[in-house]
């Protein structure tokens, strides 16, 4: 991370160290670390702001490397630009590589074949520092699992700072050269135009702009300007009284924001300014005998900031595999990851960082060793890729699991659900299935959990000499009004499309409490719904809950006062964890019928969550509108729970997602209700 620059400039050109610095590295790593283990407090997470410590580290990297840079080039007139990236090499890639060996057995041990596949990914993409890329692109997928379970998500930034390094000193020295008294604007002009581009970005690809350079160059160039004004002698900021109380200002600024900032749908933007802000203020305005640089520069802070790339490295994939082997960890579990992590870390410091970053090490003999265990990981990583995450581990799970996940339904090599493996479309350009013209429609609307019931629906459509219509999009309940924010216009857009099929029959199903109650499942039971950076804007828009509750009776009632059936299936039981992952990651690894656990979640809050979603659907009344409830087929009064598998039945896949077994078992409800036959291939 940020923190690997200054002892560089300690060796090269006797810059002067600055212990506060590295407590300021502390303050970021450790609050990373406190967010990523999400430790909760009086029923809300302790640090809710805390992953604002990667901002922290770029603007510490922009200074520190800035400062580098300027002083090379006010001394010598010059940039190696060879030795600044051999500088790089040998800070970053020794200690990512051995936190990448060590995790290979951990991911063969714990991860299904698709996760593998994904994990390999994930290797390659960190030692090409683009993972960036790979992350923006594969986390916005549907069914796209936690970024907890992801162990080298958080390699993220440093992609970021590697691209900004390829790129910022080759900028710096043309302008050096040819344009010196335009330098602070340049870079003043480039902080603008990036922090303006992240906040209109965050509006409309979240993604996109969390994980991407040209988004989070404003932070990096922020620290850039400090040391432009620090290298300058005529900077007196500190001296004045205003200055004086500058970093009690900063620090303040900072841990404001780790305690009340949410990963929501406005950060990266103009609100990130806050902590970016803070950061520059201790910096710049750094006193010896202020009590912000005391602290900062008390032993322990300084220590830990020593640490802290080994930190960042190693606590991600440790709190990753962790979880696998307890998803319901205890603060004691939680507390024994960061005590391993940082055991791990002083480990790392001594016997890979230091050793490897010393000249005494030459970079012939580091080099091939380095290129030769980046070889290796790439070798395997591809190995595992093409051998499909080598499925032969485990094949009693592996087969179980197999026939347990969802069933995706695709036309022309299209996924008919939106915004799944492409990019969404239109209504109108929904996947229609004509198996008998002129013969009625079923047409199933929703989002992702109308595309989980979707197979079974078509084959029930094929089997009773009729159509069938998907329309369905990701995170899209295809409702008017309030809820329209989250996928704009296609709710009006159905009323066309109606009109073009033969007698529809609508079948609607999605996941109503996460957009009436606008929060993440908890079932209370240890288990919650992490914050999804790529869920769409809408998610964060608030409106009246009663208003969303409306919403969705009005645009139900329309269809059925325009004479067509209409079936609403009420909401499956969430879990907040997947059956399928619970099921890969039990320890002992189950190898027979005998060891599967019976999964489930209570009643109670099964009850709780679904009551504005029943007060609002309850409000539908006609002779053309059937209903399917769910909970009466997964859901046991005696016992107060909620199945979600038990023995080889498997009712849920992934999360509130139901399995082929799941989904039959709500469509043979839904053709009761339509009067149709329930085909032979249906489970009971």
């Amino acid at each position: 991370m940020a923190r690997i620059q200054l002892c560089i400039l300690i060796e090269v050109f006797q810059i002067k160290y600055r212990p506060d610095i590295d407590g300021l590295r502390t303050i970021a790593v450790v609050s990373v670390m406190l967010y990523h283990a999400k430790i909760t407090v009086a029923g809300g997470h302790f640090l809710p702001g805390g992953y604002l410590g990667v901002d922290i580290f770029f603007v510490i990297s922009g200074y520190l490397i800035t400062t580098l840079l300027m002083t090379e080039l006010d001394r010598t007139g010059q940039l190696s630009i060879l030795n600044f990236y051999e500088r790089r090499v040998r800070r970053l890639l020794p200690a990512l590589l051995v936190v990448m060996l060590a995790s290979l057995p951990f991911a063969w041990r714990f991860l299904l074949p698709e996760q593998l596949i994904d994990f390999s990914k994930s290797l390659v993409y960190s030692l090409l520092f683009a993972s960036n890329f790979y992350w923006d692109h594969s986390l916005q997928q549907y069914g796209a699992e936690s970024a907890l379970y992801k162990p080298f998500l958080h390699t993220w930034s440093l992609a970021v700072e590697e691209q900004y390094y390829i790129v910022f000193p080759l900028l710096l020295f043309c302008i050096y050269k040819w344009g010196r008294a335009q330098l602070v604007t340049i870079l003043s002009l480039g902080i603008l135009v990036s922090l303006v581009y992240a906040q209109w970005m965050t509006g409309r690809d979240q993604s996109f702009s969390f994980y991407m350079m040209p988004t989070r160059l404003w932070e990096l160039l922020a620290g850039s300007m400090c040391a432009l004004f620090l290298l300058d002698g005529r900077f007196r900021g500190s001296d004045s009284l205003p200055g004086k109380l500058m970093p009690s200002v900063g620090l303040l600024l900072i841990l404001g924001s780790f305690l009340s900032f949410q990963l929501d749908g406005h950060h990266p933007g103009f609100i990130t300014v806050i902590p970016v802000l803070g950061t520059v203020l201790i910096i710049a305005f750094r006193r010896e005998r202020d009590w912000v640089t005391r602290a900062l520069s008390f032993p322990l802070m300084v220590y830990l900031g020593l640490l802290s790339y080994s930190l960042y490295l190693w606590h991600y994939p440790i709190f990753a595999f962790g979880r696998m082997m307890d998803m319901t960890p205890s603060i004691a579990d939680k507390g024994l990851w960061i005590a391993l992590t940082v055991f791990l870390s002083v480990f790392t410091y001594y016997v890979i960082e230091k050793p490897s970053r010393s000249r005494g090490f030459p970079i012939k003999i580091l080099g091939p060793i380095l290129l030769s265990l980046s070889l290796f990981i790439i070798f395997v990583s591809l190995y595992w890729i093409k051998a499909d995450g080598i499925p032969s581990r485990g094949e009693y799970l592996r087969d179980l699991l197999q026939a347990s996940k969802k069933i995706t339904v695709f036309q022309n090599g299209v996924d008919c659900l939106s915004g799944n493996k492409g990019p969404p479309f239109p209504a109108s350009q929904s996947c229609v299935f004509n198996y008998s013209p002129g013969a009625p429609t079923l047409v199933l609307v929703g989002d992702s959990h109308a595309a989980s019931i979707a197979e079974s629906v078509r084959v029930l459509a094929k089997g009773n000499q009729l159509n069938f219509m998907q329309v369905s999009e990701i995170g899209c309940p295809h409702v008017g009004g309030a809820l329209d924010a989250y996928c704009k216009n296609r709710s009006a857009a159905i009323t066309d499309v109606l009109k073009q099929v033969e007698n529809p029959k609508i079948i609607y199903i999605s996941r109503l409490p996460l957009y009436l109650e606008q929060e993440a499942f908890d079932n209370q039971e240890g288990m919650r719904e992490p914050e999804k950076i790529f869920f769409k804007k809408g998610f964060n828009e608030k409106s009246d809950p009663g208003q969303r509750g409306l919403d969705v009776v009005t645009t139900l009632r329309s269809w059925a006062e325009a004479g067509y059936d209409l079936v609403v299936v009420y909401p499956v039981p969430e879990q907040a964890f997947h059956v399928i992952q619970s099921l890969s990651w039990h320890s002992p690894p189950i190898t027979s019928v005998d060891q599967l656990p019976t999964l489930t979640t209570s009643y109670d809050v099964f009850k709780r969550r679904v009551a504005s979603s029943y007060e609002a659907l309850d409000q539908l009344h006609g002779p053309r509108i059937g209903r399917v409830y769910p909970e009466k087929l997964f859901c046991r009064q005696e016992s107060g729970r909620c199945i979600a598998s038990e023995s080889e039945r498997l009712y849920f896949a992934y999360d509130n997602h139901v399995s082929p077994l799941g989904a039959d078992l709500i469509v043979r409800q839904v053709a009761n209700e339509l009067g149709l036959k329930v085909p032979d291939s249906f489970r009971q």
